[in-house]
């Protein structure tokens, strides 16, 4: 019974062995990222009008939420990076500005060129 079962365990082992060459070849199953070929768009010329409109009544020294300021690009693109505060409470979820904020709130082609320049890295 002994000799049985360690003939099937060394034929188990044997049979596990393969050849690296006889592996099938993964599928690159990525979807390549779309180019952007339009202008680009930068906080300058394009997004700090944005944050100068819709932002610092709230987000500037001595307002109500100063310790998140919005003034200048500096403090802006702390929150620029992919999934950061920008992305995710401007555009994601749509609570900013807030309901009741005296600015209003984004119009869609607004929040389309925010996203445009997220998406091109937040260049200044």
């Amino acid at each position: 019974m002994k000799k049985a079962l360690t003939v099937i365990l060394i034929l188990i082992m044997v049979s596990c062995r393969y050849n690296k060459e006889e592996l099938p070849t993964p599928k690159n199953n990525s979807t390549p990222t779309p180019t952007y070929n339009g202008p680009v768009i930068t906080y300058t010329n394009h997004t700090k009008k944005l944050f100068d409109n819709y932002c610092i009544a709230c987000h500037a020294p001595g307002a109500s939420v100063s310790f998140w300021p919005l003034t200048s690009y500096t403090e802006v693109s702390v929150y620029t990076n992919p999934g950061g505060k920008i992305q995710v409470r401007v555009l994601d979820q749509g609570n900013m500005p807030p309901t009741g904020s005296a600015s209003g709130f984004l119009t869609p082609a607004e929040k389309d060129t925010l996203q445009m320049w997220l998406d091109q890295g937040a260049p200044q």
